[in-house]
């Protein structure tokens, strides 16, 4: 058996607009045993859509290749087998429009779709993935995570099949996808022959190139390295030299740090400004670590200021938590102080937002745009549709977003900071959030 199981994760549902976020492709030979895997995070040039459903944020994907630096080797994987995947028009549509961006437009081989084959096995009703693969006992512990989709889907399609993988009609699950140069869909053809007939049919698309491997991400090496970018300033701090008098005011170092983290993200530079701070003010790792619970303590008090701490406030104090080199137990402990009565509170500069600045909102926040932009007039700000040079501030609900509002506020360097920020400002300016 010469497949290729493919599953792809995307910012969105059209093809013509949305971008693929991930790839995982299973190959399997003639007795359906496992060949090989390709995995890789990719780097799609804009916002990363839907991270509750698909888990990958974008942060994750800041330093994946892009589609076009795998779109050779991903082709020479693909082509002469039988492309496999659930509802795979709307995978292979995905595909070959990204083919076409990439400069290499491709003509996909016939494919089986196991949502389409599914109701020969299992009758009329639901057809999702995680049903299917329920049904039969395959585990699908991460949903939505596209290598381990193509693993269930090609053992779904093993246990459809393994009645008779040479003979009997296929009804129509055999599909033959036309697409313009470009990657544009125009049409398909339903397969009616059997098994054996699409195997061959696909064997004509076989051209013979390799490629050799091109640069990969996977999910778990991702994770990790943000994990690695938020613990830089941790490691920094803890290679402070140890003193035994404190300083008479952490309220300089609480004031950087406040304007560092204003965007949820610590740049090398901004680490080294920190820790070159410290040093001058003479602080050692346990000053600074001090003044860090003091920040997060401060935090807490503006979350829970009206008595509930959202999950957007949690996993904002998350965040923070993290690029201090805390962990979740110091967040519950700063919530536990401040719901004792505690309320701590940060120097902070006059005014964060002057009279009439322009502000602009880009990705999915905890409230709704309509409500963040009435905040801002009500702060006397203009919510504005797009980021300009006249733009003051861009609230970004995701630090590392690659949204077209966010990369050219980077551009133009435009100020760029985090909801909870803007939510904590607003009553500096006359208005609770």
């Amino acid at each position: 058996m010469t497949v290729a199981v493919v599953d792809v994760e995307t910012t969105g549902l059209s093809p013509r607009a949305d971008r693929v976020v991930e790839i995982g492709v299973v190959l399997l030979d003639d007795r359906g045993e496992v060949e090989a895997e390709f995995e890789t995070l990719v780097n799609p040039g804009r916002d990363v859509g839907p991270t509750g459903l698909h888990g990958i944020g974008a942060g994750d994907v800041v330093d994946a290749p892009a589609f076009a630096d795998v779109a050779a080797h991903l082709r020479s994987l693909l082509a002469g087998r039988v492309l496999v995947a659930h509802n795979a028009l709307l995978d292979l549509r995905f595909l070959a429009r990204e083919f076409g961006r990439a400069g290499q437009p491709t003509a996909l081989s016939p494919s089986l779709c196991t949502m389409r084959l599914a109701p020969l096995f299992f009758g009329s009703g639901t057809r999702s993935l995680q049903a299917l693969c329920g049904f039969l006992d395959i585990p699908l512990v991460h949903g939505h995570a596209a290598l381990h989709d193509a693993r269930a889907t090609a053992e779904l399609m093993l246990a459809m099949l393994a009645s008779d993988l040479g003979g009997g009609s296929l009804a129509g699950a055999g599909v033959r996808v036309d697409f313009a140069d470009d990657g544009s869909y125009r049409g398909f053809e339903a397969l009616d022959g059997g098994w054996s007939d699409l195997v061959t049919a696909a064997s004509a698309y076989a051209d013979g190139s390799t490629c050799p491997p091109c640069r990969t991400l996977p999910r778990d090496a991702a994770t990790a390295a943000v994990r690695e970018r938020d613990g830089y300033l941790a490691g920094l701090v803890a290679a402070l030299p140890a003193l035994d008098d404190a300083p008479p005011s952490m309220a300089p170092y609480l004031t950087v740090l406040d304007q560092v983290l204003e965007d949820r993200l610590v740049s090398v530079a901004e680490a080294d400004q920190l820790v070159s701070l410290a040093g001058e003010l003479g602080c050692g790792p346990d000053h600074v670590t001090a003044a860090h619970r003091i920040y997060l303590e401060a935090l807490a008090t503006a979350a829970y200021a009206d008595g509930v701490v959202t999950d957007g406030e949690r996993a904002d104090l998350d965040r923070v938590a993290a690029l201090l080199g805390m962990r979740s137990r110091d967040v519950d402990l700063a919530l536990s102080v401040v719901r004792s009565g505690a309320q701590v509170s940060l120097p902070r500069r006059a005014e964060v937002f002057a009279p009439g600045d322009r502000i602009v909102f880009t990705g999915a926040m905890s409230r709704t745009r309509d409500e963040l932009e009435q905040a801002a007039r009500d702060a006397g700000l203009q919510p504005m549709s797009s980021v300009s040079k006249q733009t003051g501030v861009l609230v970004c609900a995701d630090p590392y977003s690659q949204s077209g509002k966010a990369s050219k506020a980077r551009a133009l360097g435009v100020r760029i900071i985090s909801e909870a920020v803007f939510s904590e400002a607003l009553p500096v300016t006359g208005v609770r959030a």
